[in-house]
């Protein structure tokens, strides 16, 4: 460890500039938000989705106007695979990489490595440094609701166990973002529970805010909308468990009955074009709108396309969060959802939105009627249901700094060669 810098590797099966990584990306580029302002020195690892950064090579990032060093350990064909799902899975692929490139990172001389998801176990191995985990959700709920038929099968679960296990036992803290994961995990190793920080991933509260003298015809032109009328949101990655399935047909009931709604979908994923053929199915050409990948903050894109939108509907199987929820509540607009992640903390029943307690379309198209005109919602009491979520990253720093100065005290008091 340097005298003034902590040296932090931060390992994420992404490119860490809005591809792949999940949840775990925006988590990550909020945390180096906030750690602008403390002693550390952070490298990124994580893949190349271009042949122009070549695996193994110094390149670089810029995220909230400060430069980092990242180095890919994978390549990931994005255009390729952006619609449909790789043959060998993208996880798969993340855990030979951190097996077989795993030289690179240890010859970055780290003071911290900072892990985010269960293929990271060949660092683990031989371990070289104190490593701070961040469980994005139940780690059994990747293999529940995994696109991989093998992975839901009973010898995988059992193997992944193991895997969790492992972690569990050799993890020096862990950033919990969820109360399920902080009990079930606290539970299984109570030995370690004073290691559990229970911090639910942070949105960026200056990002995702009512927008002053914000124009909302200039900014649907911009994403390819209808400048007038009244649009519902859906965001995520296009996935079977996102349910959007579930939202096409509660909106095709509303269609009917509202000549001027709309729906915009923002996000891609694998299950695009049968979401494609379903929307063209229920007669809603023209009426949905596809918008492919929309990047989070630093740039504006996201939070101006909650501005100029009028509500969000979520309908997952699972979430462990569902962050996009807070995000919109920040923007002052209502949220319909399934009763996942934070939701049942965060709606209202008629106040900040409504909760659907089924998966049949004509309850959520209910909801999406009265979110569309037949309720109005007070903007501010949608932001201040939101600002729970906004404050975790700073509290993830002072885990590092801790766990730097534990580190320093046993490398000053360890025993001296006579």
């Amino acid at each position: 460890m340097s005298a003034n810098k902590i040296r932090i590797g931060i390992v994420l099966g992404t490119d860490f500039q809005g591809r792949e990584g999940g949840g775990s990306q925006p988590t990550i580029k909020i945390f180096l938000k906030h750690a602008k302002e403390r002693p550390f020195e952070i490298f990124l690892l994580g893949m190349s989705t271009t042949k122009d950064e070549p695996v193994g090579q110094l390149s670089k990032r810029v995220i909230y106007g400060r430069e980092y060093p990242f180095i890919p350990l994978f390549h990931h064909d994005l255009a390729r695979y952006a619609n449909r799902k790789p043959l060998v899975p993208v996880r798969a692929q993340t855990f030979l990489a951190y097996l077989f490139r795993r030289r690179l990172v240890d010859a970055l001389d780290l003071d911290i490595l900072y892990l985010n998801a269960p293929q990271s176990l060949p660092f683990f191995w031989s371990k070289r440094q104190p490593i701070l985990y961040h469980m994005h959700n139940p780690q059994g709920a990747e293999i529940t609701y995994s696109r991989y038929a093998i992975a839901r099968t009973r010898a995988f679960g059992y193997l992944y166990g193991k895997v969790v296990r492992r972690i569990l036992e050799g993890a020096d803290e862990f950033i919990v973002i969820d109360q399920e994961s902080y009990d079930l995990y606290t539970e299984r190793v109570p030995a370690r529970k004073e290691r559990f920080h229970l911090l639910p991933t942070s949105i960026d509260k200056d990002e995702f805010r009512p927008i002053p003298g914000f124009d909302c015809e200039q900014a649907r032109r911009h994403f390819g909308l209808p400048t007038k009328g009244r649009i519902l949101l859906c965001v995520g990655r296009l996935a079977w468990k996102k349910g959007v399935d579930l939202v096409l047909r509660a909106f095709s009931l509303v269609a009917n009955q509202v000549p001027d709604a709309f729906l915009a979908i923002a996000g891609d994923g694998d299950e695009r074009p049968k979401l494609g053929a379903l929307a063209h199915e229920l007669g809603l050409d023209g009426r949905v709108f596809f918008l492919g990948y929309i990047p989070q903050p630093p740039s504006p894109n996201l939070p101006q396309l909650y501005n100029c939108t009028d509500g969000l509907v979520l309908g997952s199987f699972h979430e462990s969060l569902a962050l996009v929820l807070a995000e919109a509540l920040a923007c002052g607009k209502p949220v319909i959802s399934t009763p996942v992640g934070i939701a049942p903390q965060v709606v209202q029943e008629g106040v900040t939105g409504y909760l659907v307690q089924s998966r049949e379309p004509a309850e959520m198209s209910i909801r999406m009627l009265q979110v569309l005109g037949s309720v109005e919602f007070d903007p501010s009491t949608c932001v201040d249901a939101a600002r729970k979520y906004a404050g975790a990253s700073e509290q993830i720093c002072d885990v590092i700094e801790k766990m730097s100065s534990v580190r320093r005290k046993v490398s000053v008091n360890a025993p001296t060669a006579a």
